[in-house]
C-alpha cells in the first residue's frame, strides 16, 4: 500500500521514507523491503535513535513533515495506510498540502524518565550485543522492559535476537508474539 502511495503521489512533490527499527542490522530488514518491491527509500534505525528522540514505545509510527522540517502531524503506534483513517489523512496530505498543526503540548512534546531510563538500558545492551556478549545484553534490554513494560520496540528486539524464525523467516509470527505477550512475556 506505501509503495502505491508514493507512485501515485511522486509528482506531488510527497516523499515516503520509511525506517526499519533492527538493532541487527539493515540484512534483517532487506529481504521485507525487497518483498514488498519499495520504490521509496527504506534506512535501518539499528540505535533506536528515534524512540529515543520522540519517545514512542511500538510502531507503526508515522509523522508528517513539511518542506521546512516542521512536523505538522505525528501519530506513534498504529500509524497503518490499510486504515481507512490513515488513508484519508495521507490522501489529505498529498491533495491539500501542510497545514497548520496546532501547538504540541507539553506532554507531546516530553519524552518521560521511564522511558529514557530504558532506553539507556537499550543502548548499553546494543553496545554489549555488537560486542558479542548476548546474554548480558538481552539482560539490559529486559531490564528496560521491566522499567517501561509497554515498550513494545524493545521487546521485539529481544524476540528477534532469541526467537529469530519467528521473525525472519517468510513471514512473521505475530500469533506467536501474541501469545507471549499473554504469558506476560
Amino acid at each position: 500500500m506505501w509503495r502505491q502511495y508514493h507512485e501515485r503521489h511522486t509528482g506531488d512533490g510527497v516523499e515516503v521514507l520509511s525506517v526499519a527499527i533492527d538493532a541487527q542490522g539493515g540484512d534483517k530488514a532487506r529481504p521485507y523491503v525487497e518483498r514488498a518491491s519499495a520504490t521509496f527509500t527504506t534506512v535501518v534505525d539499528e540505535e533506536n535513535l528515534l524512540s529515543r528522540l520522540y519517545g514512542f514505545k511500538a510502531i507503526p509510527n508515522g509523522l508528517l513533515i513539511d518542506e521546512g522540517g516542521v512536523i505538522r502531524h505525528k501519530e506513534f503506534g498504529g500509524f497503518d495506510i490499510r486504515e481507512a483513517r490513515t488513508a484519508d489523512l495521507l490522501e489529505r496530505w498529498a491533495r491539500e498540502g501542510p497545514w497548520d498543526a496546532p501547538a504540541l503540548s507539553a506532554e507531546d512534546e516530553a519524552v518521560t524518565v521511564g522511558h529514557a531510563r530504558s532506553m539507556m538500558h537499550f543502548q548499553e545492551g546494543l553496545e554489549l550485543y555488537r560486542a558479542g556478549r548476548a546474554s548480558e545484553a538481552m539482560a539490559r534490554w529486559r531490564e528496560g522492559v521491566r522499567i517501561s513494560p509497554e515498550n513494545w520496540v524493545i521487546r521485539k528486539q529481544i524476540w528477534a535476537v532469541e526467537h529469530p524464525d519467528r521473525f525472519y523467516g517468510p513471514s512473521v509470527d505475530y500469533d506467536w508474539q501474541r501469545e507471549q505477550v499473554e504469558k506476560g512475556l
